[in-house]
């Protein structure tokens, strides 16, 4: 894996020579980059300067150069470009709810645009056939976190790569709404060759909730709520015996039945059975945030599936990778 500096016009500088890099994606988007002292030039690798692996998402812009004197290194370290994303509110005049609606692409660009983030982002200009339902954002949520979220409803994902200029022109981050891939359907992982699987099936969990809300003895709100083995909750009980676990959750501050059941649905979803994939492969298998892939554990013979929700990628200096996935329920 390859990288190329710019300036903080974004003119390309030549190729990045570094002794490490290093991203995580997904979680804290960030990366670090360790050059040799006697190579640092704060003409391509000081504050907004770019750097980029062409046609991926592996990149980011250069904030802050740490000298490591007794080392004889620089850790240059910034946002990768979804940190960029993620560092914008998506409604910053106001603390009102935004709905999210129609194609994609077309909002995505909206946004973009509104919030002055064109001279690095471009939205494809393609329609996606992805539409967005007129999704509630959270209050005070950030660019990245409210599109991540909407499109997840939509079984989609947002794809970042970055777009080389022509000669003598700048890059720049292209951004498209797309379709996540279940590689779940005609890919199983196993523990054969590269990939290191851990697969948690925890059985222990609640599967009968007595939610009590507001009142005393008999005149106290309650509600019952069981777990079903499709992953469900129910109002009707399905385990028995020495299969049936039992729990109590209490809520005094909500005013009705329906908000208890809602609240008590929740905290049953935290303590019901559950199984939990962890997966680590070397770089020949490419996966990306929101794909979902499946394991099996051949001693058990569980298998399971999970979406990806973060990426550790690791280049030594010689350019090979190394990259780590966490997937979603993973501690």
């Amino acid at each position: 894996m390859d990288f190329t500096l710019t300036d903080i016009n974004g003119q390309e500088k030549g190729p990045l020579e570094h002794s490490g890099v290093e991203f995580v994606l997904g979680t804290d988007n960030d990366f670090e980059i360790k050059i040799q002292e006697s190579l640092y030039d704060s003409d391509k690798h000081g504050k907004n300067c770019r750097f980029f692996c062409p046609e991926t998402e592996y990149g980011g812009l250069i904030r802050s150069p740490h000298p490591v004197t007794g080392d004889k290194i620089v850790k240059l370290t910034g946002m990768s470009w979804r940190g960029l994303l993620n560092q914008r509110a998506i409604s910053p005049e106001k603390n009102t709810y935004v709905y999210l609606n129609g194609e994609a692409n077309t909002v995505l660009s909206t946004y973009i645009s509104k919030l002055g983030m064109t001279e690095l982002f471009e939205v494809s200009g393609e329609n996606s056939g992805i539409i967005l339902d007129n999704f509630q954002v959270p209050l005070q949520a950030m660019l990245l976190d409210a599109f991540d979220q909407a499109l997840e409803q939509q079984d989609a994902r947002l794809e970042i790569k970055y777009r080389q200029g022509s000669a003598n022109s700048k890059g720049y981050v292209q951004l498209r709404a797309v379709p996540i891939t279940d590689h779940s359907q005609n890919v199983e992982l196993n523990e054969d060759g590269s990939v290191k699987l851990d697969i948690l099936d925890y059985k222990n969990g609640i599967n009968h909730l007595i939610c009590l809300g507001q009142g005393e003895f008999e005149e106290r709100q309650q509600v019952d709520l069981y777990a079903w083995p499709d992953g469900s909750t129910r109002k009707t009980q399905y385990y028995y015996g020495k299969d049936l676990i039992e729990s109590y959750y209490e809520n005094t501050t909500v005013e009705s039945l329906d908000e208890l059941e809602e609240e008590g649905r929740d905290k049953l979803e935290e303590l019901r059975d559950y199984k939990q994939l962890k997966i680590s492969v070397s770089s020949d298998i490419d996966l990306e945030l929101g794909d979902v892939v499946g394991g099996r554990e051949r001693i058990t013979n569980i298998r399971m599936t999970a979406p990806v929700v973060r990426k550790i990628v690791i280049v030594n200096g010689k350019g090979r990778a190394t990259i780590t996935y966490k997937l979603k329920g993973e501690d």
